[in-house]
């Protein structure tokens, strides 16, 4: 078979990192497998919140507005003498008040704008734009780090200095008193504003951490039901495995000399049912320690009752037998130079392999032909298994329900860089699977030492 051929073949499934994040977004699920409600009502709720928050500031802002404008009294004469023209300060104030709906993201760059804006005074004395700068000294206290805050609350006695000379005519009897008290009562609704910043800066930082212990909690959570569906998982499924091997044992104990086929059959059933204990074990230990490394359980759990290590592309072909002795018809084919591969890719290699037999012997029956081909290049291991549906399952194999053996199979060829295809052909089924080799040259000496 080509390698041309496969992807153009009508109906394939192709799954990969892109088909797959493309599959979630048109199906409505998250990266993450939860599936997103287009029309959840938490979702239009925090939109409608956004909405209103963003309102509620626009009206903040423009009662800011409305305010400097009112005590400013529109007094346009300037320290030349001369003034100004009478849309000039409105304008102004217009454009730089705008933005203030900035002032959450950049609190110390609109700040400096509005500090900058207020220091106008200098040259239309009774223009005093404060609000603005009092909103962006909020948002500075409430959004940066404290010293910070406290350096923008200082610089604020320059203009609020400015303001203070202009109303108390310094030079006049008594005016240095009514500057301080002018200037003392500037620098107290300042630190007001500052202080309400700082009490909400202290609340998002309790918020965060409470965030930080939901999360916590909610690990726990998980770990405690990981526990409890590990524990589920020993009670029943092992011990209903356990029972199916010592039936088999039994059966093959007591049979004549001459039934050299059904024992034969119950040595793979034994066989069988060794290997599932083996990778049952090795789950319920990922499932009670999730931070474990997979390839390190496999060092101490034997999924093929064969070896302290994981399944590599080294034993497809003991596979291969088992199943041919369970009297399928597979043959196995190797193309190119086999090489070292990553743990975790010659797992996947396997596993392709062994669900695609398991669906052919399910669907085909023992007398279905199956053609296991691996392809070694420099850069790829292509693994495909293609059978034709010539035999008939039996009725209690082909009653079994229909489970998620490819997706599940596409999600393990995706997490080490592959890409799964599969889907029918002229009378059968064919299942490809490229997966990526190591780009670093593997020393003979380590691939010997490891396989030790």
């Amino acid at each position: 078979m080509s390698d041309q051929r496969l992807p153009e073949r009508r109906g394939f499934v192709r799954r990969g990192s892109e088909q797959q994040a493309s599959e979630h977004r048109a199906s409505g699920h998250r990266a993450d497998g939860h599936q997103l409600d287009r029309h959840d009502p938490s979702g239009h709720a925090l939109g409608t919140r956004n909405r209103w928050r963003l309102i509620g500031d626009a009206l903040i802002v423009a009662f800011a507005m409305v305010v400097d404008l009112i005590t400013w009294g529109d007094d346009r004469h300037t320290i030349w003498g001369g003034s100004v023209p009478p849309l000039l300060m409105p304008v102004l104030l217009t454009a730089v008040y705008a933005t203030l709906m900035l002032r959450w993201r950049h609190p110390f760059g609109v700040f400096a704008g509005q500090w900058v804006f207020a220091l106008s005074c200098l040259v239309v004395p009774d223009f005093e734009p404060f609000a603005g700068l009092l909103l962006a000294l909020h948002a500075v206290a409430a959004r940066g780090p404290v010293r910070r805050s406290v350096a923008a609350l200082v610089s604020t006695m320059v203009p609020f200095a400015i303001f203070s000379s202009h109303a108390a005519d310094l030079g006049s009897p008594g005016s240095w008193a009514a500057f301080a008290g002018n200037l003392v009562l500037w620098m107290l609704l300042a630190t007001a504003c500052w202080g309400v910043g700082c009490l909400s800066h202290a609340a998002a930082r309790r918020a965060e951490r409470l965030r930080d212990l939901q999360a916590q909690a909610a690990a726990a959570a998980v770990q405690a039901e990981r526990m409890h569906l590990a524990r589920e998982l020993h009670d029943i499924v092992a011990h209903t495995v356990t029972i199916m091997m010592i039936q088999a044992a039994g059966a093959k104990a007591v049979l004549d000399p001459g039934q050299a086929t059904v024992r034969a059959a119950l040595e793979v059933i034994e066989n069988s049912g060794v290997q599932a204990m083996a990778e049952l074990h090795r789950m319920l230990r990922l499932l009670r320690m999730p931070d474990a490394d997979p390839a390190a359980l496999g060092n101490s759990v034997d999924p093929l009752a064969a070896g302290d290590r994981q399944p590599t592309a080294a034993d497809i072909d003991r596979l291969v037998r088992a199943t041919v002795r369970a009297g399928a018809d597979v043959s196995l084919m190797e193309d190119g130079s086999p090489g070292p591969l990553d743990p975790s890719v010659g797992a996947a290699a396997y596993r392709v392999v062994q669900e695609s037999l398991t669906n052919a012997l399910k669907h085909g029956g023992v007398a279905a032909t199956v053609l296991v081909r691996l392809r070694w290049s420099p850069m790829l291991l292509e693994v495909e298994v293609t059978d034709t549906e010539h035999g008939s399952a039996p009725h209690s194999v082909a009653a079994l329900p229909g489970g998620h053996g490819l997706c599940g199979l596409a999600e393990r060829v995706t997490m080490v860089g592959g890409m799964l295809e599969h889907g029918p052909i002229e009378g059968g089924y064919a299942v490809l699977a490229r997966l990526p080799r190591p780009r670093v040259r593997v020393s003979p000496l380590l691939t010997e030492w490891q396989a030790a």
